[in-house]
Order: structure tokens, then sequence, then C-alpha cells
């Protein structure tokens, strides 16, 4: 992906965050492998500046 297409991403995933917190949406969604990568290194951390995406390496 590139950059534009991952603000866009990240733009959709804050809008469903925003909508759960106020209870206007409850969809009950689980995360699939790819965000769960992403969660896991969140709460682990590991979250620094990237020149490559290293969640498929993991």
């Amino acid at each position: 992906m590139n950059v534009d297409q991952h603000i866009k991403v990240a733009q959709w995933h804050l809008e469903q965050a925003r909508l759960h917190a106020t209870s206007e949406h409850a969809c009950g969604c689980p995360p699939n492998a790819h965000d769960q990568k992403a969660i896991d290194a969140i709460e682990a951390g590991q979250v620094k500046e990237e020149l490559t995406c290293t969640l498929d390496q993991a």
C-alpha cells in the first residue's frame, strides 16, 4: 500500500473506533489476523518509525 492508502485505512479505523466509543455502532467485529498483529505490536510497545511494513514479517 502507498501512503495515501494507509491514511485512508487509518481514517476508516478511527471512524469505526469513534462510532464504537459513542455506542452509535455495535458490530462486535473480531480483528482479522493482520489487525491482531497490529494490536499485539501496539500492546507490546513495538511500534516505532519504520521504512517498511513489518507486520507481515512477524
